[in-house]
């Protein structure tokens, strides 16, 4: 695996963005390095959260996120604003998931990603993220944009 990390370092071209898919259907793009973020216009775009985008949080929609309770006691803005589903954080140019809600927990203890290598699958949430290494800025514009 190492070996495939230096791989995708020396090929590398254009920044990394990360891919949200939530359900197989693409919902959001992030800029990993710029937090320049689209949101697609899919029937989930109203359960994507992206007020603190510039600090690297994105709240998305997740099936078995319901319960936000421990949220609520850490995360202000999410109680504030009865936010239901999955925080991501990007932060160092890498993305995580810093909340969500699954069997023992696993999606959250994936280790944060700027790989193409090493994506985030959380199934019992039906979300994944996939990271980007070889777009140019140009193909990060999609055709089908909310914002």
């Amino acid at each position: 695996m190492f070996g495939f990390k230096i791989y995708e370092s020396n090929n590398q071209s254009g920044n990394a963005y990360a891919r949200i898919t939530y359900e197989n259907e693409l919902i959001l793009m992030i800029d990993l390095e710029t937090l320049e973020y689209q949101v697609f216009n899919t029937v989930y775009k109203d359960l994507i959260t992206t007020d603190l985008a510039d600090e690297g949080i994105f709240y998305v929609p997740g099936k078995v996120t319901t319960d936000m309770e421990a949220l609520y006691q850490v995360d202000e803005f999410a109680r504030d604003n009865q936010i239901v589903g999955i925080k991501l954080l990007v932060k160092d140019s890498k993305i995580s998931v810093e909340y969500q809600e699954s069997p023992r927990d696993i999606c959250e203890f994936q280790a944060p990603t700027n790989s193409h290598l090493q994506p985030i699958v959380c199934l019992p949430n039906e979300l994944i993220i996939n990271v980007y290494t070889n777009l140019s800025s140009e193909q990060f514009v999609p055709d089908a944009i909310l914002e």
